[in-house]
């Protein structure tokens, strides 16, 4: 799982995953964006906006918070944290 902010995400996510029965997810299993950001840029905005601003990802036609975009933007944001886009592939 790629998530910003993996702890918020991870602890909700276990906590609705527990009121029905199913078992939890272990934290071994995210890759928090947020984390990687803060090690990479100290001292500097984390947040999915201000990733998306620093890498040029497009966040115009972001007019509210909405799970399915957010996922989209924190794809682009992941790989250049990992490195950088390859647009040849």
């Amino acid at each position: 799982l790629i998530i910003h902010n993996a702890q918020f995400d991870m602890e909700f996510l276990n906590y609705e995953f527990e009121r029905i029965g199913y078992p939890l997810l272990s934290n071994k299993r995210a890759v928090c964006t947020l984390l990687l950001a803060r090690k990479k840029f100290p001292g500097k905005k984390a947040s999915l906006d201000a990733l998306c601003t620093m890498y040029n990802i497009d966040i115009s036609h972001r007019t509210f918070h909405g799970a399915l975009l957010d996922a989209h933007l924190l794809a682009g944001v992941y790989l250049e944290l990992c490195g950088g886009r390859q647009d040849s592939f």
